[in-house]
């Protein structure tokens, strides 16, 4: 039976950054690694990342594989399994996913006769709220399913953020390993040792007949070239509730592809990247209760043909 890690977590927080770690490890080691990859837009940067170094690479867009796009799991777990025959699974979950339903999809009879679920890796960063709520109260239920948990970018918050973050995982954390780190370096032959004793994983119509306010998904094709001085601006000043920002796209007079990052609250860069294959320019915008016409309309002036 093949075995499937699942990477979870909140939007920015790494995952993809863990995966390269991990899909480095397991080349080196001659495994044909197969990864699905779910991302809420109509476009996969995140898999074009992944495409280098995977064997086979399946996108799962346009919704979570927690709800709308949840029939995607089972065909590319098929594909990955009975036609690549790749040696590992890795699922790297949206940033918006539930990950109970998540493991309730992977552990369905049509899931279990490819693969194994054999770890739920969630990566989270040591936010404070800002609305008054407990310390790693977003991350509950992430960290009671999980059997690692990796709080992320511990370089960009002080000792004494970390420690009460770090407190309030630890009293909800179930039975999952806590890892400290920052730029997703983790060991990946301890992380991924199994256990001695596997723990009993709770599964089955967590969450059936709910529903989940999911934030708002666009992607905002780059029909041309970007005005450098426009875009800068715009990123600049991105509205309170947009929670992040990704994409690739070329600036005017410049030969490169950029891809930009930006996730709420600290993470915001423009950098050149180089792929395979090439997505198309565009941009994913996810968030709650921000003006997204009027963003949406901003971002377009940048187009140097407007």
């Amino acid at each position: 039976m093949v075995p499937l890690y699942v990477i979870c977590g909140p939007l920015g927080a790494g995952k993809t950054t863990l995966l390269m770690r991990l899909l480095a490890f397991w080349c080196g080691a001659g495994k044909r690694v197969g990864v699905l990859m779910n991302e809420a837009g109509a476009i996969s940067l995140d898999g074009a990342h992944a495409d280098g170094s995977a064997a086979a690479v399946r996108n799962i867009t346009g919704g979570c594989v927690c709800c709308d796009a949840r029939d995607g799991i089972g065909e590319g777990l098929a594909e990955l399994v009975e036609q690549q025959e790749v040696d590992v699974v890795v699922l790297e979950c949206s940033g918006i996913a539930a990950i109970e339903e998540v493991i309730e999809a992977v552990t369905d009879s049509v899931c279990l006769a490819l693969v194994r679920l054999e770890k739920v890796i969630a990566v989270i960063e040591p936010i404070v709220p800002s609305d008054g709520r407990p310390i790693g109260s977003r991350y509950t239920a992430l960290v009671q399913y999980a059997d690692e948990v990796i709080v992320n970018k511990q370089d960009l918050y002080s000792a004494v953020e970390q420690e009460r973050f770090r407190t309030a995982i630890v009293r909800d954390r179930g039975h999952a390993r806590l890892w400290q780190v920052s730029q997703a370096a983790v060991d990946p032959k301890s992380l991924l040792r199994p256990y001695e004793q596997r723990p009993k994983r709770r599964v089955g119509n967590v969450a059936f007949g709910s529903t989940r306010a999911h934030p708002m998904v666009t992607t905002i094709p780059l029909a041309g070239p970007l005005h450098r001085g426009r875009f800068t601006e715009w990123f600049d000043h991105l509205p309170v509730g947009l929670d992040r920002v990704k994409g690739v796209c070329r600036f005017s007079g410049e030969q490169e592809l950029y891809e930009i990052q930006y996730a709420s609250p600290v993470t915001r860069w423009i950098g050149v990247v180089r792929f395979r294959q090439e997505p198309d320019p565009a941009l994913i915008l996810i968030g709650r209760n921000y003006n997204h016409a009027h963003c949406h309309r901003t971002l377009r002036t940048c187009l140097l043909s407007a």
